[in-house]
């Protein structure tokens, strides 16, 4: 057991304060950050990590990039060391007090309003008493969001993730170009597909996203350009201005499946093919010290989702 620090001759530069900003670095990346930009508390946290370095003794806990000073590889581990016990800590503490203990889940609205939601009860059963808690963020957030502890699971795509994180491969995401079946005449682009959405009108996301940038740049390899007659803010919606009968538009096959056969058709474009990945459900090594439900939940998760992605849209 550690022994150091226990008693008051060899406690001093050691303290749970000076712990948890080296958390809050590790969380933020570097100083300045962890501080907000405030240079004051940037100070106050970096005499913090003096502290620890004085109290270990001959370790560096620091490291430079440039003009940023974020953690070296002994200071990231001592981070870790030390969130999982606070965070335990802080977990004991609500048990004490009554506080429901949560898992939180990062994933983007169109996965938790049509693949999450829809199977929630089979999700509430596998968390064995915590609260669940559904945190709606942009795919390109998720990753960070989970370094900083601000969520527990993220469900993202496999391209966005490094090695350090758990992970379970939830099932292949497929993109498919849906149009109204009776609306235009769609026998004449048999020979060329995609010449719909710089033809017809096209519902598609507003800004300027990855999957809309890809398309923009596979039409201007056609020397054509994407009607974008319609943007919307999320996937969703996309989904409702096909069903209303007046756009086409490229959608994942997990939400296009949700149109009728009947009434609206279906094209498979292996141009499209780049736009396919996997999407993955992925947790922090240190959360299962101090969360053992993770993994249950996860498991509970890849089955919703392994249904949902392999249904045919």
């Amino acid at each position: 057991m550690f022994e150091k620090g226990i008693d008051k001759a060899t406690s001093k530069n050691f303290s749970l304060g000076r712990l948890r900003s080296l958390v809050r670095v590790k969380r933020a990346g570097y100083i300045r950050k962890a501080a907000n930009y405030n240079d004051s508390i940037a100070s106050m946290i970096s005499d913090d990590i003096t502290n620890l370095e004085m109290f270990f003794g001959k370790v560096s806990l620091r490291s430079k990039d440039g003009r940023l000073v974020g953690l070296s590889d002994d200071g990231l581990e001592l981070a870790n060391i030390a969130e999982t016990f606070l965070t335990s800590m802080q977990n004991f503490q609500d048990r004490i007090d009554g506080v429901e203990p949560n898992i939180v889940i990062g994933a983007g609205e169109t996965f938790l309003t049509n693949v999450l939601l829809p199977k929630f009860d089979k999700l509430k059963d596998s968390s064995s008493g915590n609260r669940i808690r559904l945190s709606n963020m942009r795919s390109s957030d998720l990753p960070d969001a989970l370094d900083r502890g601000e969520v527990d699971l993220i469900i993202v795509s496999e391209k966005r993730l490094n090695k350090k994180h758990i992970k379970r491969v939830l099932g292949k995401v497929e993109y498919k170009l849906y149009a109204p079946a009776h609306r235009w005449d769609l026998s004449k682009y048999s020979k060329s597909r995609l010449d719909m959405i710089s033809e017809l009108p096209f519902a598609t996301l507003s800004g300027h996203g990855e999957r809309k940038t890809f398309v923009e740049n596979l039409m201007a390899k056609k020397g054509k350009t994407p009607t974008n007659e319609l943007e919307c803010s999320s996937s969703v919606e996309v989904l409702e201005a096909v069903r209303s009968g007046c756009f086409c538009a490229i959608l994942p096959t997990f939400l296009g499946q949700s149109l009728s056969q009947k009434d609206f058709m279906r094209f498979q474009i292996d141009a499209l093919k780049e736009m396919h990945g996997k999407l993955c459900i992925v947790w922090r090594k240190e959360t299962i010290n101090f969360k053992h439900e993770i993994e249950q939940v996860a498991l509970s998760i890849q089955k919703i989702v392994k249904e949902k992605l392999t249904t045919k849209g």
